[in-house]
């Protein structure tokens, strides 16, 4: 790829002219301050390591392909999109590899606190492109990447080869670190995760870092934990929010999808009025507490054989559901209908209610403990409100 490109003049001046034009977009708006990092952004140029790709589907889901000479200009151009590009699609049509939002990409660097002298864990190496940065700024001695697809770490390698940079790269589960390179000074997961995994409390040296995005079923945000000596750990969500592909792990269970949520859209059952629309949910500090006060609850828009959208909460543990029918809208015309042991509704309103006594607090107005005694735990400074992470 790197040689189609050079051999063009007119492409190899397109392709610095993009990314020249992303990485004043990522300082303009505050992504990108370290000059240290935007020097990595120009040296390490994007369309290096994202030869084919799927666009997101709201950027039209083409794939787009630099063998594809007709369309060349128009795959150089999309590299440069500040948005996420789905580079492996699974048999099921399912994405499990992305090359992330240089935007995003550029907060986890900045947020990373990662400076020269320091080794680092990146867990998730995908295309190779964030390995390729760290890579520049700190050493190829000073980076290890972990991938559990071998076709990623393969071809990470080759690119990064192609760069004259040589980090460790390792076929491993993410989940269990790195340890054959510990310890570490930051580990940095470019995948969400539902808890800090304890083997990764173990590979970071006392007064190290990890970052990483914490989500639950509703929503997720950035978080930064400094590590001590007895493997407990303390820090707080940032203002920052990401959003990551689930960490892939024989370690941890896939998420199986009920098919509840199908059922609820034409099962009987308790029929109520509300004033809260579903629209609430998204703003992310809601949405973000709603997950630790009703762990376990699911939630989404789903359509049924051409029959109206719904907005559904369900608890498949529990066999319990509440729908909302919002039409094509995000809004509803007061009516719930729940059924199941737990009342979903209800409990959202409550959750609602107390977000708002406790003045709204956002994701970063919590901080977040891990002890080997009481488990991985979020609080609520200034008050005596506290939950456990969800599992």
């Amino acid at each position: 790829m790197n040689d189609v490109i050079e051999q063009d003049d007119q492409l190899r001046h397109l392709a610095g002219e993009l990314n020249q034009a992303l990485i004043e977009h990522l300082v303009a708006t505050g992504k990108l301050t370290a000059r240290a990092w935007r020097d990595a952004f120009e040296a390490i140029p994007r369309h290096l390591f994202a030869p084919r790709f799927t666009l997101p589907d709201n950027l039209g889901g083409r794939v787009l392909d630099v063998a594809d000479d007709a369309r060349r200009a128009e795959w150089l151009r999309a590299v440069y999109y500040n948005e996420a590009l789905l580079t492996v699609i699974d048999e099921r049509d399912v994405a499990t590899t992305s090359c992330s939002a240089p935007s995003v990409v550029a907060t986890m660097l900045e947020a990373s606190q990662a400076s020269e002298g320091d080794a680092v864990l990146e867990i998730g190496t995908g295309t190779g492109w964030t390995a390729g940065l760290l890579s520049h700024r700190l050493g190829s001695a000073s980076v290890t990447s972990v991938d559990i697809a071998p076709r990623c770490v393969a071809e990470a390698r080759e690119r990064l080869d192609h760069l004259g940079l040589d980090p460790t790269l390792a076929v491993a589960d993410g989940y269990l670190g790195h340890p054959a390179r510990a310890p570490y000074d930051r580990i940095i997961a470019t995948a969400a995760l539902r808890q800090v995994p304890p083997a990764w409390l173990c590979q970071v040296r006392p007064g190290g870092t990890i970052l990483t995005d914490l989500r639950g079923d509703f929503a997720g945000n950035l978080a930064r934990l400094t590590v001590e000596s007895d493997q407990s750990a303390l820090g707080r969500f940032l203002p920052e929010t990401v959003n990551f592909m689930p960490l892939r792990s024989e370690e941890l269970l896939p998420q199986e999808v009920s098919d509840l949520a199908s059922r609820a859209v034409s099962a009987l059952g308790e029929d109520r009025t509300t004033s809260l629309v579903p629209a609430e949910l998204r703003r992310r500090e809601l949405a973000f507490f709603v997950q630790l006060a009703m762990p376990g609850t699911r939630a989404g828009r789903i359509r049924i054989k051409g029959g109206p959208m719904c907005f559904c909460l369900t608890d498949p543990r529990s066999e319990s559901w509440a729908r909302v029918d919002v039409g094509d809208g995000i809004d509803t015309d007061g009516q719930v209908t729940q059924g199941g042991n737990r009342r979903l509704w209800d409990e959202l309103e409550a959750a609602h209610e107390l977000w708002t006594r406790l003045a709204r607090p956002r994701p970063e107005d919590f901080t977040l403990t891990i002890t080997p005694e009481s488990g991985q735990n979020i609080h609520l400074p200034n008050s005596d409100r506290h939950w456990s992470l969800p599992l």
